[in-house]
């Protein structure tokens, strides 16, 4: 048998290629950098509007236990509560920040009765620290709102509507 040959040249292209390919990655990522510093990228994670919900079902379930909190799965740092106050589900819809800004994630509005007082509590229903037990009204007012439509007897909540407004009037 005799030896295999050792390759040679082989070692030197493949590293001129890497060296190729991550001076493209390093220009792409500063082109994009540098059109972000100028505004022009418009970058959008998720939908502008949470959707779907049929009101009926989702009435009734307020109903039963009071407002829904819905975590932020994207961020993080966006909760909100849909609550319903009336007997008519096309009519009657509220969505609103699960916490007043600035308040850690730990806290959110609570309650078990759709028409009685939000309270601002830790995550064993207690007040402790910032989740201080200040009462909203079940309306959410004082909170952040985002607008909150009937469509087909779908809920339609606008998550961007107010973003949407200042980029247009700035």
């Amino acid at each position: 048998m005799s030896p295999v040959a050792q390759s040679r040249g082989h070692a030197g292209r493949a590293l001129a290629v890497s060296a190729v390919a991550v001076g493209v990655l390093i220009a792409v990522a500063a082109g994009i950098a540098m059109l972000a510093s100028r505004g022009e990228v418009d970058v959008k994670l998720g939908d502008e509007v949470f959707s779907g919900q049929d009101v009926d079902r989702l009435a009734a379930e307020i109903e039963d236990r009071g407002p829904i909190l819905y975590a932020d799965t994207a961020g993080g740092s966006r909760d909100i509560v849909v609550t319903h106050l009336g007997d008519d589900p096309q009519s009657g819809w509220y969505a609103f920040a699960a916490r007043p800004p600035g308040v850690s994630r730990e806290c959110t509005v609570q309650s078990r009765d759709r028409d009685g007082p939000l309270r601002l509590l830790g995550p064993d229903r207690e007040v402790t620290g910032e989740c201080d037990g200040r009462e909203f009204p079940p309306d959410g007012e004082g909170l952040p709102q985002y607008p909150a439509t009937v469509r087909d007897g779908k809920l339609d909540i606008d998550l961007n509507a107010a973003d949407r407004a200042t980029s247009t009037t700035a």
